[in-house]
This record gives C-alpha cells, sequence and structure tokens, in this order.
C-alpha cells in the first residue's frame, strides 16, 4: 500500500492543465474525476484525506493515477461523464450509467408498448421521472389497465393471459386494428404529459362512430380512457403553472431540493445531499444528476453556479436541442418553496425553546410490527439535517424470542444499532425517537445506560400525540407544528418500513404456497396482498383464482 507522502510526490509532477484522472488498482477503475487544474485538483484530494474516510479510501486502495489532458474544461466534462457510464468506478456512488430514477417510455413500434427504464438506449418517448420504482410501477401498470398497451417487452405471436386480465387489447392476434391501438397510444401519451386536450375530442368522435356501427364493447373501452382522461384534467386546476415541463433547484448549504413540473403541474419534490467528493459543489452535483437523468425543457436554478454556460452546454448535449437555463425561482412557485424553508427555521427555534436542545443533526426513529406474534420485526429511520435519509433505513428480524412483547423487541433492536454505533459502524445520533408511549421510553433508556451512549431519548404516543421525554417532560407536539412536523414525519416513517417489511414477511410465506400461475396474476393485479382481501369474489373468479385464496391470505395476512 502506498503511504500519502508517496502520493504527493507523485501529483507534484502532474501538469496543472485541464483534464480527467483516473484512479485505479489491477486495471480496475477506483475512482474519476475531472478538472480545470489536475494538479491542483488532486492535491484538494489528499488534503482532504486526512479527515474524509472515503476520500482516503481512493487513495488506500488504489495502485496507480493516469491522467488524460483535454484541450477545454467542457471536454474534459464530457470524457468524464462517459468513463464512469462505462466502467462504473467504485467511489463514484452517485449517478453512474444506469443508475437514474426510472422513468417510462413509450416505444417507438408499429405497436407500442410502455416500459419502466433508467437508460435512454430504449427509441420512444419518455416521461418522468418517478422517484421510486413503485410509483412507476403503479402508473405503467394503471396504463395497462386502461389503455391496454400490450405488456410483452417483445411483440408476442400468440394471444396471452394479459388479454384475458382486461391489461392488452391483444394486437399479436389482431383483436384491434393498429389504427385504434396507435389512438389508444396517443391517449396514454396524453395521460402522461397531461396535453388531454389534444386526445379528447378524437375519442368522442370514435365513441360516435362505434355507436352508430353497434359495436357497444369497444364503445365502453373508449369510455374508460375519456373519464381517466377528464378526471386527469379536473386535478390540473390545482395547479395551472405558465410553464409546461421545468426542474427548479433550490441549494442551501450541502442540501439541494427539486422540484419537478410536468403538464403545468408540480408532480415531484425530492431532497438530495451533495456527497463529501463533490466537494460540496451544486454544479458538479447538476452535472452528475443529468448525465443520467432526464433533462426538462426549462430548468431554474437557486443556487451558486460558477460556470453556467458550460452547464448549458452538457445540458443542450445530453438532451440533443436546446434547454433554458434560469437563475431564480419563479414567482409562481416562490411561495411554496418559502413554505419548506421557512418551516425549517421555525423547527430549529421551537427545538431551543421547548424542548431545550440544540437543533440535532441526525435523528433514528423506531419502530416495531408484528401479526399476531409473528413476523416480529423492526425499522430503524434517519432524519438528517430537515431530510429523511432512506439510504441509511435498516430493517431488523427479531431473533430473541417469539411471541408478543413490545419491550423486548425494542431492546433487541436498540441494542443491535447501539452496539453498531458503539463500534462507530453508523454515526452517533443526537436523539432517538421511539413509536411509543412510557413502557418503551424506560426501556430505550436502559439500552441508552447499558451501551453508555449520549443521546437524547424521547417517545411518541400514536393516539394522543405526546412526546415523552427522557427528562420527564410531556409535550404535545400538536400544539407546535412545526416540531410535529418533524417527529411525526420520523414516527410515521418509521412505523411504515417496519409494517412494510411485516407485511413483505407475510406476502413471502403465501406466495411460496401459492402455483406459480397464481401468483403470476396476484402481482400484476394487486398492489399488495391487502388489496386481494378487499377484492370482491367476483373479481378473483374473473381473473381465474379461486375466491377461497382470501381464506388462506386471512389465516396469515389478517384482514
Amino acid at each position: 500500500m502506498r503511504n500519502l507522502n508517496w502520493w504527493r510526490n507523485f501529483i507534484e509532477k502532474i501538469p496543472e492543465k485541464c483534464g480527467v484522472y483516473l484512479f485505479k488498482n489491477n486495471g480496475k477503475f477506483i475512482y474519476i474525476g475531472k478538472a480545470k487544474n489536475l494538479k491542483k485538483r488532486l492535491l484538494d484530494h489528499l488534503r482532504a484525506a486526512k479527515n474524509d474516510i472515503k476520500e482516503l479510501q481512493i487513495f488506500v486502495q488504489s495502485e496507480s493515477l493516469e491522467y488524460i489532458l483535454t484541450d477545454n474544461e467542457f471536454e474534459a466534462l464530457v470524457l468524464e461523464r462517459e468513463l464512469i457510464n462505462h466502467y462504473k468506478p467504485k467511489f463514484n456512488v452517485v449517478f453512474k450509467h444506469g443508475s437514474g430514477y426510472p422513468m417510462l417510455v413509450i416505444t417507438k413500434e408499429p405497436f407500442p408498448t410502455v416500459k419502466i427504464v433508467r437508460t435512454f438506449e430504449e427509441k420512444g418517448e419518455y416521461f418522468g421521472p418517478f422517484f421510486t420504482v413503485n410509483q412507476a410501477k403503479r402508473v405503467k401498470k394503471l396504463l395497462h389497465q386502461i389503455f391496454k398497451l400490450r405488456t410483452c417487452d417483445v411483440m408476442s405471436s400468440k394471444i396471452c393471459m394479459d388479454y384475458h386480465l382486461g391489461l392488452c387489447s391483444a394486437p399479436c392476434e389482431g383483436k384491434i386494428s393498429q389504427k385504434d391501438y396507435l389512438l389508444a397510444v396517443e391517449s396514454a401519451k396524453a395521460f402522461l404529459s397531461g396535453e388531454v386536450g389534444k386526445v379528447l375530442p378524437t375519442l368522442y368522435g370514435k365513441i360516435e362512430e362505434y355507436a352508430k356501427r353497434l359495436e357497444f364493447e369497444r364503445c365502453v373501452f373508449l369510455k374508460e380512457q375519456i373519464i381517466a382522461l377528464e378526471n386527469l384534467a379536473k386535478g390540473q386546476k390545482v395547479l395551472n403553472l405558465p410553464f409546461a415541463e421545468a426542474d427548479l433547484w433550490v441549494q442551501k448549504g450541502k442540501k439541494v431540493t427539486i422540484y419537478l413540473v410536468r403538464a403545468k403541474g408540480l408532480v415531484g419534490k425530492q431532497d438530495f445531499e451533495i456527497p463529501p467528493a463533490y466537494d460540496g459543489s451544486f454544479e458538479t452535483w447538476l452535472l452528475a444528476y443529468y448525465s443520467v437523468n432526464f433533462v426538462p425543457e426549462r430548468i431554474f436554478l437557486e443556487g451558486e453556479i460558477k460556470d453556467p454556460n458550460l452547464l448549458r452546454r452538457f445540458l443542450e448535449k445530453k438532451r440533443g436541442k436546446g434547454v433554458d437555463l434560469e437563475k431564480g425561482i419563479p414567482s409562481p412557485l416562490r411561495r411554496l418553496v418559502e413554505i419548506n424553508t421557512k418551516s425549517g427555521e421555525e423547527a430549529k427555534k421551537l427545538f431551543r425553546e421547548v424542548l431545550n436542545l440544540p437543533y440535532p443533526h441526525r435523528i433514528e426513529g423506531f419502530d416495531i410490527s408484528h401479526f399476531n406474534g409473528e413476523f416480529v420485526v423492526g425499522s430503524c429511520v434517519v432524519w438528517e439535517d430537515g431530510y429523511m435519509k432512506k439510504k441509511c433505513y435498516r430493517k431488523y428480524r427479531v431473533k430473541s424470542f417469539e411471541g408478543i412483547d413490545d419491550y423486548r423487541a425494542i431492546q433487541e433492536v436498540l441494542s443491535r444499532r447501539a452496539n453498531r454505533i458503539k463500534k462507530g459502524q453508523y454515526p452517533k445520533p443526537d436523539l432517538w425517537l421511539i413509536d411509543g408511549g412510557r413502557g418503551q421510553l424506560q426501556t430505550a433508556l436502559e439500552v441508552k445506560k447499558r451501551f453508555n451512549l449520549r443521546v437524547f431519548v424521547c417517545a411518541l404516543a400514536k393516539r394522543e400525540e405526546i412526546l415523552y421525554t427522557e427528562d420527564g417532560r410531556e409535550i404535545r407536539v400538536k400544539e407546535y407544528p412545526p416540531l410535529y412536523r418533524v417527529f411525526g414525519l420520523i414516527r410515521d416513517e418509521a412505523h411504515r418500513y417496519a409494517l412494510g417489511y411485516n407485511r413483505r414477511l407475510r406476502e413471502l410465506k403465501i406466495f411460496g404456497k401459492l402455483p406459480e400461475r397464481d401468483r403470476k396474476i396476484l402481482e400484476r393485479n394487486f398492489e399488495n396482498l391487502y388489496e386481494v382481501l378487499n377484492a370482491k369474489g367476483e373479481t378473483l373468479k374473473r381473473l381465474g383464482l379461486n375466491p377461497a385464496l382470501k381464506r388462506e391470505i386471512r389465516k396469515i395476512y389478517g384482514d
């Protein structure tokens, strides 16, 4: 292993020119970066290695350092992204090729279909992004249910079960003409883009045409599409923005937030933390994000950008056409951003005044879930500087006992967590929040004392919404909305995560007993087994399932 002095001597010989640098070990790429001044940037890496574990590991795990000179910074940027996408270096952890957010693409084929993708290699029209794959799956499923787009990735030569399940119009066997199928495709695009007015008149005209020919089954098919599109149009009145497609980015230190505008409406918001490898650079973050994600026609930036021309050139190259890059927050969204910012400032004040605590950097939330004493699990969710850090969430299968005992369960989960914190495997939190009351709080305090952890402990009861603190106070947090938004969010997220894990274990047990055919039908038509329990017997029969299946599910899944 080469020491840092060896690396310093090596870097001192590197020219102060623009280019890309590559850390390698036995032919494998460890880290790839770009720089306007290679020598200066690599010396910055070396200085950071004294305090940053990740920076140090780049040097520790590398045996060689190569560099490629370029004529300008734009060439370096393009080359860096291409090399990262191709080689997927270990320490370029954010936004490697194929790691972008899910998109839906309606393919460019004689009979198009809809796919969930993370790259832009498929020819077709893209919609999104979606911040979770489950959200993308739900929308895809809806498109099949309403518009009957084929479900096969490659056009089948014979009819399949999805036609009988009402998810596909079976163009493979001529059950629908190409003209009618392409109208359904245009309707699906209107549904995704919000441009409802473009297709509704055509659909109404088609209904009249089919009614005259007494083709009432086709009329029903189109009527379902019209209802879905009209409902969408009604919802759009909530926020009718003066631009159809845009991303708004707001930077606050190392935190950035993106607001997604699609079809003149706000459709999503996501918070990020700029990783240490980016040196807190908002510009570097944007370049990495858009290298693997969709580039809209307009991007608003509230943050520090050193070279907007470089960013614009990169975005236009990625998009294949012009991008309108604008500074500041557009007035229609300013109020929304102010509300989000103001809430954080009020919470900081109330932590001091009500809890007599400094504003915490990191909070860990815990909950226990079980089903009649079976599948006992725990969850740990992490809140850091105002944001939920989902990549830090952990789930626990309780191993020390079987049956119903929430106190023993929370003791085991917290003990396992505390043990790892003491070993330095997880950062030390400022506060632990337990879902529960005085009993759960007392159990957590016993774990805190046993492991000698310096962490403030409190519990939030569900019904009364009373926060029980380790110093004996009982605070009705609903009387302090900014505080409740913090504690309520963490408590509810811990509950959701634990319950989701518990349900997943039950589903796995049920799926293990089902024939493959039944399992596939359930996965295609229901989000989870809870939906199956609420389905009518006639619905299950129509799908080819025995209604008695509900009794089997209740034994394990419950009502």
